[in-house]
């Protein structure tokens, strides 16, 4: 670890600094309810905010008759992480604290797999332990950088609102302080901590955040950004709680069978992918009941509707959920829509129906009262679904063929199309204009990764307006598999410097995100003046690793996908559309 000892602030005998005095007054104010003999954990990775908190809890708990322990969890990243965590369980008991525990939570190199792993680690061992809370480290910087990230996201007011210091067993006694205040105290305390050095890691994206976005705001807007961005979080919770509470009540009128009881704002409790655990949920609601209520609940009794069938919290995003409203409010015969997890949302007649991926098709439509028997080859085509779920209508053959006959007009080997030409179309013409709307008045190097974004690049950089030169990498991980490697060669190097430039990268599509991390990095450490990424389709399920998009096209099932310069062992990247292969074709090809 790397110790912080500077010459320790004076203070009048007796009394602590006042950074120390500030983290014990917020863990003082985080347990006050919880009753004399309960169990208190603290979650400590050897940081200074964790550190800090945890000599807080040590100090505060006896004396409100409480009992404190520790969390530490190892997400075996590194080869000395083990070792950390056995330095971080020390420092815990030389505090007192008892249970000491190390989690193993082997994780992805992601931040967002990484926090699944350890919620789970955490209210796993909290439960096992009978405690009645977990403390988190999360500071009001923290906070900022969250509500930042997400609004760059596009995220809503429930999203925007940031973390709640109250979150089930969770509780984070420090939202009000600043991570100068918990490194403060760890110096007062002659408290060595670890700094971590993905904390400084240009790959991610809360990184970025950090260093380089929030100093370029205060610096350009004047100070006080953090706060003014955990203040926004505060105003916003309040408001997402109040539309939270009308949407549970409206979700519990409109559900024949409710799911279990949540309190205000509450989701079901979930696993590392952020799924409901036990068998996937069916839920049922009417649309013309559906049709009847405001934008902002309707969106989130549909969310509550995805998430109680089974679809992982984590993954489920706003597209998904306009993509359900417009079953509601722009009905036009589309192809029922694909949601994390294998959840499917479809409608039948006048209800919407979310069902998880184990429920069979055959009872769902004998039970919503469609007339005639259930087809096999009906309940096959609603499984691979297309992403965009304005597709034409089922009975237009020329999307989505659900016969041999209209697919062998298409093509013989491909047995579902996702994405439509015309989809497609639509979207570069989108993604142009928000490209250039964003590069106004400047140029740009478009970096085109062969080959799959041949298609994308050319079409991509006839609909821009905005000053364009172009150059070429080829980057692979994938030889002739239907799944990605994660061996990155590079083949083909750029022609020119980048230095100084204004780079977009432009992706077919992201998988795993392997390569693409990689590539990223290897960008940035050539000096580009700004780097984004703009991807034509992206698989949010099977994302291992953090990276930062600027501009996505469609989110797709994790399926393997040929067309619009997307191949299988080096065939079908010319096909207009985005579909996938029938199980002849890929045995053919293997």
């Amino acid at each position: 670890m790397t110790a912080a000892r500077p010459a320790a602030p004076q203070t009048p005998r007796g009394m602590p600094a006042p950074a120390v005095a500030a983290v014990r007054l917020g863990v003082r104010d985080a347990v006050a309810d919880l009753p004399p003999g309960a169990l208190v954990l603290v979650a400590c990775s050897g940081g200074a905010d964790s550190l800090a908190l945890a000599a807080a809890v040590a100090f505060v708990a006896p004396r409100r008759a409480l009992r404190a322990g520790l969390l530490t969890v190892d997400h075996a990243w590194d080869d000395n992480s083990r070792t950390r965590a056995e330095e971080v369980a020390a420092q815990g008991r030389a505090l007192g604290l008892s249970p000491v525990e190390i989690l193993a939570a082997p994780s992805p190199r992601s931040e967002g797999a990484a926090r699944d792993e350890r919620r789970k680690a955490l209210l796993a061992a909290a439960r096992r332990l009978d405690a009645h809370a977990v403390l988190l480290g999360h500071t009001l910087d923290d906070q900022a950088e969250t509500v930042l990230l997400r609004l760059a996201r596009g995220s809503g007011a429930r999203s925007l609102s940031g973390m709640p210091a109250l979150d089930g067993l969770i509780r984070r006694p420090l939202l009000g302080l600043r991570r100068d205040q918990t490194r403060q105290a760890c110096q007062f305390l002659s408290l060595p901590y670890w700094e971590d050095p993905t904390n400084a890691d240009p790959a991610f994206a809360r990184a970025r955040t950090r260093s380089r976005v929030l100093p370029v705001l205060e610096a350009e807007l004047g100070p006080g950004i953090a706060q003014a961005l955990a203040r926004t979080a505060d105003l916003l919770r309040a408001d997402a709680e109040a539309l939270d509470e009308l949407a549970d009540a409206t979700y519990s009128d409109l559900t024949a069978a409710p799911g279990p009881e949540l309190g205000q704002g509450q989701e079901p409790e979930r696993d590392a992918a952020g799924s409901a655990p036990g068998p996937a949920a069916r839920v049922e609601l009417e649309v013309e009941a559906l049709a009847g209520l405001s934008q902002a609940v309707r969106s989130r009794v549909l969310r509550r509707a995805a998430l109680t069938a089974g679809s992982s919290a984590s993954a489920l995003r706003a597209g998904h959920v306009w993509a359900i409203e417009e079953l509601v409010t722009r009905w036009r015969g589309q192809r029922p829509v694909p949601l994390p997890s294998g959840v499917l949302a479809r409608r039948t007649g006048g209800r919407i129906a979310i069902v998880g991926p184990d429920t069979p098709i055959v009872a769902e439509a004998a039970e919503s009262g469609e007339r005639g028997p259930a087809h096999p080859a009906h309940n096959q085509e609603d499984r691979p679904v297309s992403q965009a779920a304005t597709a034409k209508p089922d009975n237009d053959r020329t999307s989505n063929p659900t016969d041999e006959s209209a697919r062998a007009r298409i093509h013989p080997d491909i047995d579902d199309i996702l994405v439509s030409q015309e989809e497609i179309a639509a979207k570069i013409a989108e993604l142009a204009a928000r490209v250039d709307a964003d590069y106004a008045g400047r140029e740009i190097l478009l970096v085109g990764v062969l080959k799959g974004a041949v298609m994308v690049m050319a079409d991509l950089s006839r609909a821009l307006s905005v000053p364009i030169t172009m150059d070429f990498m080829a980057v692979s991980s994938y030889g002739s598999t239907t799944s990605s490697s994660g061996v990155v060669r590079i083949l083909k190097d750029l022609d020119r410097s980048i230095e100084g430039r204004d780079v977009l990268v432009v992706e077919d599509i992201i998988d795993s995100g392997l390569t693409l991390s990689w590539l990223l990095k290897n960008l940035r450490s050539r000096g580009p003046a700004s780097l984004e990424v703009l991807a034509l389709f992206r698989k949010p399920e099977a994302i291992t690793v953090d990276v930062d998009l600027r501009y996505v096209g469609f989110d797709i099932p994790s399926a393997f996908v040929v067309g619009y310069g997307l191949d299988y062992a080096e065939h079908y990247r010319t096909l207009p559309f985005v579909g996938t292969l029938t199980p002849e074709a890929i045995a053919r090809r293997a």
